[in-house]
């Protein structure tokens, strides 16, 4: 199955399990045709674990932004997030703060208090920091 969306609610998914996902489809093994994924977990998923081993690197949100087209909508603003690339160069935005129809400057301070809190944790060795989020969200550019 080679999907272009994947919209999973109150689905039972660990963060080993979307680590694995993820893995996958960096190494093109699977859903190279994807463009977007979106889940919603029964339970909250650290998001540190999702990205062990795929290279992620945190954007800030106050510097970093990219335009999406969503399926069927008009294009999306992302602030910040992490950007993952598959093994062919093609980059994934895993969404940390939500997306926006517009362009809003004031967004970016807006994020800039989550952001500097999560890339406390981002960047701890501390194995007690974690980082959870029920809902995960990621584009392909």
């Amino acid at each position: 199955m080679d999907i272009e969306m994947i919209s999973a609610y109150k689905i039972n998914l660990s963060s080993e399990d979307l680590n694995v996902f993820l893995k996958s489809w960096q190494e093109g093994k699977t859903n190279q045709r994807m463009r977007e994924f979106e889940c919603v977990s029964l339970e909250e998923i650290d998001v540190k674990e999702v990205l062990k081993g795929c290279g992620g690197e945190l954007m800030d949100p106050r510097t970093t932004k990219q335009t999406f087209r969503m399926s069927g909508y008009l294009d999306s603003w992302i602030y910040g997030g992490i950007n993952i690339r598959r093994n062919d160069g093609r980059l994934a935005i895993i969404d940390t703060y939500g997306s926006s129809t517009t362009l809003d400057d004031d967004a970016t301070e807006r994020y800039a208090e989550d952001y500097l809190e999560t890339l406390e944790i981002w960047i701890s060795n501390n194995s007690t920091d974690k980082w959870y989020k029920k809902k995960i969200q990621i584009y392909i550019i």
